[in-house]
């Protein structure tokens, strides 16, 4: 419990650095701020509710291997749980984009792309039942079950400060390129294996440099290479959000539990 403050103090200080640069500056429409506020709080019921369901099932569906893996090495089952842990989300995260076969995942997920812009405030932009189709709270309850304790520490740790850091609208990457020497070589060296900001921000966007049906990785972007959704910009999206419109905000946050309705331009 004690590493999500420190996550909290992360996405503060990258908050205080966005608004300090002008980067909120006329960018939340009012909206924004009811759907952030509910989901700050609503999402401590849904996780919650996600854990004790979790529980449930794993203790059900493997109820002879409660702390299995304790004695596990720390450094090669924690490689392992991102290794898995990144698998599924690719795969979830690549369905959640095709709304034609897959109009759940897809009504779900959209919320979190429904914004017109980019910054460290979409860490909390979210539908509220996506937890239970996650990835992460799936593999990461497993890890526990097996007594890996200190893996999923970790594994939520960075996996959580690496979203703040790639959803940030500071793009640290840019940084680097134009101002450390051979900092774009340093960049494009890092991105063959970790998503950078703008390799998130190209997931976000559309048209010129945007692509939300690329880059679905979270944190190893080699698997968007191995399975060919790889984007890499020449500079940042020409838009930001989906297009065609925005669905009013309570059905971004309920659906399927109601439908999403007609969308309405941004």
């Amino acid at each position: 419990m004690q590493g999500q403050y420190w996550i909290f103090l992360l996405i503060l200080v990258i908050l205080v650095t966005e608004i300090a640069m002008g980067r909120h500056k006329k960018v939340h429409r009012r909206h924004d701020f009811y759907l952030l506020g509910t989901v700050i709080v609503a999402s401590q019921v849904t996780r919650v509710a996600t854990a004790w369901l979790t529980a449930t099932l794993i203790g059900l569906l493997i109820p002879a291997h409660k702390d299995a893996l304790t004695a596990a090495p720390f450094w090669a089952s924690l490689l392992l749980l991102f290794l898995i842990a990144e698998f599924l989300q690719y795969w979830i995260h690549r369905l959640a984009h095709n709304s034609k076969k897959h109009p759940l995942l897809y009504g779900m997920h959209r919320t979190h792309h429904s914004a017109p812009y980019v910054n460290v405030t979409l860490m909390w932009r979210s539908n509220l039942l996506w937890p239970l189709v996650h990835s992460y709270t799936w593999v990461t309850a497993v890890a526990i079950y097996l007594g890996l304790y200190a893996q999923a520490a970790a594994f939520y740790m960075v996996i959580m400060a690496w979203n703040a850091l790639t959803h940030s609208d500071w793009r640290w990457d840019d940084a680097i390129i134009s101002r450390v020497p051979g900092g774009a070589k340093l960049v494009r060296a890092a991105e063959w294996i970790l998503v950078t900001p703008r390799l998130h921000h190209v997931h976000h966007g559309y048209g010129k440099d945007g692509a939300n049906y690329r880059n679905f990785c979270t944190f190893f972007s080699f698997y968007d290479r191995l399975f060919g959704t790889l984007h890499i910009p020449e500079g940042r999206p020409w838009r930001y959000g989906m297009p065609g419109g925005e669905h009013h905000w309570v059905r971004q946050l309920l659906f399927p539990l109601i439908a999403l309705g007609d969308a309405k331009k941004n």
